[in-house]
């Protein structure tokens, strides 16, 4: 189902692969993340990544704003074991904003409505069943923070992510002991890698990320974690 945008943990065949992760977005860091967006070195973009907890229902909000070249927001809802919840996305800033799709999850389905960029009167309904391993794509990089430990050289099957070696970068927001993770997304006709280097001991956050797009995203600026919700 890659037009609503939703990645299944994929049951591994080789031996040794961890089929079934031992996902927690209580090993987050909660708070406001500031992100700048490179292309070619230059910049084209700031975003805003916030992550918080519902202490009402327990459940994790994720949500970006992003300005510039790939102006766009979105949010994502899921239980603390990315179960998702609900998702919604739009497209440009301001007047010019496009909501792209609404959806909620319940029951091992997935109800909404997406709206194609291309073909904005073909509104399409969207009733379906859904594996009950499914994460939500927005979050993907988020679910790969949500290990218990790393292992350079390990793979394991949310989708497909390789370990890499931890290593200290530089970015404007300071200088970060990291480990690089590496993983594939097939979509319709073709598979896109992404690579994100993370904070290695938890509670994790995001520090650089590594786009098929070759755009890379670079943090900025980190707020004191956020209180839960009321």
């Amino acid at each position: 189902m890659s037009f609503i945008a939703m990645v299944c943990l994929v049951s591994a065949i080789a031996s040794g692969l961890d089929v079934r992760p031992n996902l927690d977005a209580a090993r987050l860091l909660t708070g406001s993340f500031s992100f700048r967006t490179l292309v070619n070195g230059a910049e084209v973009g700031r975003s805003r990544i916030q992550i918080r907890r519902s202490a009402e229902l327990g459940n994790y909000v994720f949500s970006n704003l992003v300005n510039g070249s790939f102006s766009q927001s979105w949010e994502a809802v899921t239980s603390p074991l990315f179960a998702p919840v609900s998702a919604r996305l739009s497209f440009g800033q301001g007047s010019a904003a496009r909501i792209a799709f609404e959806l909620s999850y319940h029951d091992d389905r997935v109800t909404g409505f997406v709206i194609p960029r291309k073909e904005p009167s073909n509104r399409r309904e969207v009733d379906e069943a859904i594996a009950d391993d499914t994460v939500d794509q927005r979050i993907d990089w988020a679910a790969v923070m949500a290990r218990k430990e790393y292992v350079e050289g390990q793979d394991f099957r949310f989708v497909t992510v390789q370990i890499g070696k931890s290593e200290t970068i530089e970015v404007p927001a300071g200088s970060f002991e990291t480990v690089r993770v590496s993983y594939q997304i097939d979509k319709r006709g073709h598979t896109e890698t992404y690579e994100v280097f993370i904070t290695k001991k938890p509670p994790r956050f995001l520090v650089k990320e590594k786009f098929p797009n070759s755009s890379v995203t670079e943090l900025v600026e980190l707020t004191k974690p956020t209180s839960e919700m009321p």
